[in-house]
């Protein structure tokens, strides 16, 4: 009897420390039908980048600190995130933010099973395929590109639209 009473207290405070934990959770708000268009409107004469990326893609972790690099660079670009993994995956997303130094930013989570339909208002021509960002200009036009946080056309739109 005497071991039971200190090993319940040693779970009793693991459990309060994992409530204290989550209590301080990234907020992702809803990403579903009409997102994209609700930010271009709420960014309206900023520009903002919008970038998806997933837990389940190497590419999109290896890339985070270097968003979190660009968002310290770039102080006046608003750089919002948009996980595409089922809400089961959301601790591990989210400790892939925070590891990455990205846990303050702005983030969103797929809330629609239909992904499809959330791809193509974004780029009609988009199936998925991740990372994928959508560069915004200050007037609402999206440069889309699919691939690495390098590529030639993002560093060109950057230097010109986010300076």
């Amino acid at each position: 009897m005497h071991g039971f009473v200190p090993r319940f207290a040693a779970t009793l405070l693991a459990v309060l420390a994992l409530g204290a934990a989550s209590a301080e959770a990234l907020d992702f708000k809803p990403y579903e039908p009409g997102a994209f268009k609700q930010l271009r409107k709420a960014h309206a004469g900023r520009p903002f980048a919008l970038h998806f990326w997933s837990v389940a893609c190497p590419p999109c972790i290896a890339e985070l600190p270097e968003w979190a690099k660009l968002a310290r660079r770039k102080p006046g670009l608003d750089i919002v995130f948009v996980n595409v993994d089922p809400a089961a995956d959301r601790a591990r997303a989210e400790a892939r933010l925070e590891k990455a130094g990205l846990g303050g930013g702005t983030h969103y989570a797929f809330a629609d099973d239909f992904a499809e339909r959330l791809y193509f208002e974004v780029d009609p021509s988009w199936r998925g395929e991740l990372p994928y960002t959508a560069f915004v200009d200050a007037k609402g036009e999206a440069v889309t590109a699919s691939g690495a946080l390098d590529d030639p056309a993002l560093k060109e739109w950057l230097s010109k639209t986010a300076p």
